[in-house]
């Protein structure tokens, strides 16, 4: 596997738990409110350089909507979170561009260090389907993959088709 292509991909999703957990930490927690869930939404654009997918520089510029909860326990502290992602907009490279709609829910457990990703992961159009990471992932604590179901060639580090698309 290759999982260095696995964590660009999935880097975008991670800026937006990044977002969110941010503006979750600017808002207090009373014992009132430990227990029961809160609930966030935003929208994050997402522009960056891949460098490392195929042999030359992809644009990738998207935008991440999503919704989510976030579950506490008795004393306040975070104990998961769950996200609902729309992510889309496109990648261009050699006067080519592609459109990117992906649609996942991420769940984050926090107690175990566990993620879990399902659905959409990755899917890119040209006229049809050019590559789809679809499925679920589960992450080991360390960021390593513990299970894939489903197809994820661009996680797996099969990235041919997305490259030829693009050249």
């Amino acid at each position: 596997m290759n999982i260095v292509s696995g964590r660009i991909r999935l880097g975008r999703s991670a800026a937006a738990v990044a977002a969110g957990a941010f503006l979750l930490a600017l808002v207090p927690v009373t014992a009132a409110q430990a227990a029961g869930p809160e609930q966030f939404k935003g929208t994050e654009p997402i522009s960056f350089t891949d460098t490392t997918t195929c042999g030359f520089p992809i644009a990738v510029n998207v935008q991440d909507s999503f919704v989510g909860r976030t579950f506490f326990d008795a004393q306040g502290n975070i104990q998961s979170v769950t996200i609902h992602q729309n992510i889309v907009g496109t990648e261009s490279a050699n006067g080519t561009t592609l459109s990117e709609s992906d649609h996942f829910v991420e769940f984050l457990n926090f107690s175990t260090s566990v993620a879990k990703e399902v659905g959409l992961s990755f899917h890119i159009q040209d006229g049809g389907v050019v590559v789809r990471d679809a499925g679920y992932v589960v992450f080991n604590p360390d960021g390593s993959i513990a299970v894939v179901h489903g197809p994820h060639p661009i996680l797996e580090g099969d990235t041919a088709a997305f490259c030829a698309a693009l050249s």
